[in-house]
């Protein structure tokens, strides 16, 4: 059997050899990282400014070094800058080109780091690179997504003003030094109890220390998320070991492929430790059932104890009780536990532990119902953007005014409804087809395997159709389990990885089209068509043409590897 140096079955030994390329690529994805960091504060990009400028100036040091004279959005006293003394237009289409850039140099590092890393590194140094490019992202001195901010106002609404962040809006506390940073200030709080709780606690943590400036809780929740993000990149290094069973010593080149892909994956580290986004939460909750599954089946002979189906249950409640969304995935969770031996004892225990989970976290915040408020209020319910539903309406508006008709904004915002109810109609159809693939082909569905490729197909149609008003951070979830996918694809990559890695790169570059020329320039020839409205054919149009392209490799496996026989053995290569 051929094996790669510095590896024994399932040992790693690292050699003076194996460090070089790391050290190599590491630095490159740090430099790469600088340079984006570098670029997101030029003011016509229009992101928004974390306040890391007005205690560590040297957070901003990159971007005066290598745009000195540069407007910048970020804020930092005691520093005037000269205005360079270009036209407004070129110079704004000129940062979006150099945001573009920067955001291709660090998926070509990506990509590199995955041709080269996995034979010569361990699952240590992983971890250790994966925690140095984390701290490198919390340092950044802008935020694409100004969520963070409103995470922060319902924390102090709730531990300083003594509110309900479910029911109570920001605009409460409009004379809160984190008010003028918060967007959506009518609106109470779109996320769970449990999403509330996690940040009270930070917001105590950080009052008990005395910082009171709100850039202390900006560093708590990007450093919570750098932990998260790490728990989650070793609960997919031990959830592959027991998909791939047996074979894993042998596959362990595979393991750190995978766990490599997930812990570097640029969009995964930006979100978790620039934006703080609580879906890195939400997907560690998910992985952390699937490990407990995991570690049940494998110490039980195949079959789940009652125990364990009612863990895992609580754990699905957190998640749905950090945001409401994670629902979805609900279905095959409990197909999975009714095609489990004792199915009646088994079924009725676990929807009733997710149940009283989920009511149990609500029912402190519920307010009479008013907690569902939200329901009605949330821009999601009945707006679309950055999705295929927001390009077909306003193409279609577009050319209706490019014929001759005249539409008014009550029926451009009908048109809007429609399209986004049409999208959300084809998700519910897509996912009752999904749900009836599952049950007729429940042999299928009875193993860890077959549940995590339902999983990951189910939230891919959500994150495509299912959410006419998408955002990047929406797909953290999808890449999560996207890992555990290939681990269960046998030893070569599967034949969607390539897509995969070109869709990390299309969600996060989705950020260049909420840039000022993009908000605010018209396509030519198509009225009222702003570049923005691209976003959602933007998103899937790079993972469609890699799947495309590799269309041969697909019709040469009779199974997909989201819908592969589970059952199959994993053939080594010797």
């Amino acid at each position: 059997m051929n094996r790669t140096p510095g590896y024994i079955i399932g040992k790693s030994f690292p050699t003076v050899s194996s460090f070089a390329p790391l050290a190599l690529m590491l630095a490159g994805m740090l430099s790469t990282f600088v340079l984006l960091d570098a670029v997101l504060p030029l003011q016509y990009l229009q992101f928004h400014d974390a306040l890391l400028a007005s205690i560590w100036r040297w957070s901003i040091q990159p971007t005066l070094q290598f745009f000195p004279g540069w407007a910048l959005t970020v804020s930092i006293p005691g520093l005037h800058m000269a205005r360079v003394t270009k036209p407004v237009w070129p110079l704004a289409w000129e940062e979006v080109g150099l945001l573009a850039g920067a955001m291709l140099l660090v998926l070509l590092m990506y990509l590199l780091a995955l041709r080269f890393l996995p034979a010569r590194i361990t699952q240590r140094s992983l971890l250790f690179s994966t925690l140095l490019l984390g701290l490198c992202c919390i340092t950044f001195p802008v935020v694409t997504s100004s969520d963070v901010f409103s995470y922060i106002a319902y924390a102090r609404l709730d531990v300083i003003y003594h509110q309900n962040p479910l029911t109570a809006l920001p605009v409460l506390i409009h004379f809160d030094p984190v008010y003028p940073y918060v967007y959506w200030v009518k609106q109470p709080s779109a996320y769970g109890p449990a999403w509330a709780m996690i940040t009270g606690e930070l917001q105590m943590i950080v009052d008990t220390l005395g910082w009171k400036h709100i850039v202390a809780m900006v560093l708590a929740l990007r450093l919570f998320g750098l932990a998260i993000h790490l728990a989650s990149t070793m609960l997919i290094w031990s959830i592959s070991s027991y998909l791939m069973g047996a074979n894993a010593p042998f596959l362990r080149e595979k393991r750190l492929l995978l766990t490599l892909a997930f812990a570097w994956n640029p969009l995964l580290l930006f979100e978790a430790c620039v934006n703080a986004h609580n879906d890195a939460t939400v997907l560690f909750f998910v992985l952390l059932t699937l490990w407990l599954l995991a570690r049940g089946q494998q110490a039980n002979a195949g079959i789940v104890p009652t125990a364990t189906l009612l863990q895992a249950a609580i754990l699905f409640a957190l998640a749905t009780c950090l945001k409401l969304n994670i629902v979805i995935l609900i279905p095959g969770f409990l197909l999975f536990v009714w095609l489990q031996p004792r199915r009646w004892r088994n079924l009725p225990g676990a929807a009733l532990a997710y149940l009283g989970t989920v009511v149990l976290l609500y029912l402190p915040f519920w307010q009479n119902g008013a907690a569902l408020n939200v329901l009605r209020v949330n821009p999601g319910t009945n707006h679309s953007d950055n999705s295929l539903a927001q390009f077909v309406a306003r193409l279609a508006s577009s050319l209706s005014t490019l014929s001759g008709h005249r539409l008014s904004p009550a029926m451009n915002t009908s048109l809007d409804f429609t399209v986004h109810t049409l999208s959300i109609g084809v998700f519910v159809v897509l996912f009752a087809l999904l749900c009836g693939w599952a049950v007729a082909r429940r042999g299928r569905m009875h193993t860890l395997s077959g549940l995590v490729r339902w999983l990951a197909l189910a939230w891919l149609l959500y994150c495509i159709v299912g959410s006419p008003w998408f955002w990047p951070w929406y797909s953290v979830t999808f890449f999560g389990l996207y890992a555990l996918v290939e681990a269960t694809s046998g030893p070569e990559p599967s034949a969607l990885s390539g897509a995969t890695r070109l869709m990390a790169f299309s969600m996060l570059s989705l950020y260049g089209f909420t840039t000022w020329p993009m908000v605010y320039g018209y396509v030519p020839g198509l009225p009222a068509f702003r570049w923005a409205y691209f976003a959602g054919l933007w998103l899937w149009l790079l993972p469609l043409l890699a799947i495309r392209r590799r269309g041969s490799s697909l019709a040469a496996h009779p199974y997909p590897s989201f819908l592969g026989p589970p059952e199959r053995e994993q053939k080594l290569v010797s």
